[in-house]
């Protein structure tokens, strides 16, 4: 393991691990449902090591779980650390755009044919409703 890290350059760790790449990759994995966990900064950079290995051959001699601890935990900067978390920030939202778009769609009206039809599917609006009923009253009940 310490041969590995220290190949690794830290001042240009974001090249030697090609992270760009990594989050792309990562983003798909996460999109097409082949990971459905939150990531955190760690676990990114645990995934690019893992790639990183795996491109050198290196995978199954070296413990990726202690790689990565004495990664983050010793040899990275706060900063560094910053970048790792902030490309798993962007996956992770990238994981949630689907389900923010379609809370993003609950205000829009749909289109109905009848009084029935819109107050089944566009609920009662009691925006502006003065009544005392409506104040004091659950579902408008007389």
């Amino acid at each position: 393991m310490n041969n590995f890290v220290n190949q690794i350059n830290f001042s240009d760790l974001r090249s030697f691990l090609d992270i760009n790449e990594q989050a792309r990759i990562l983003a798909n994995k996460v999109r097409d449902g082949t990971i459905s966990q939150m990531l955190t900064g760690k676990e990114f950079l645990k995934f690019c090591l893992e790639n990183k290995l795996r491109s050198v051959n290196q995978r199954d001699i070296i413990d990726l779980d202690s790689t990565t601890n004495e990664i983050w935990n010793s040899r990275l900067t706060i900063s560094q650390k910053n970048i790792f978390t902030s490309f798993a920030d962007n996956v992770n939202k990238n994981r949630n755009s689907d389900t923010i778009e379609s809370i993003a769609r609950i205000n829009t009206p749909q289109n109905t044919k009848s009084e029935f039809e819109n107050f089944f599917f566009n609920g009662t609006s009691f925006y502006g409703d003065k009544s005392l009923d409506s104040s004091i009253l659950p579902l408008g009940v007389v």
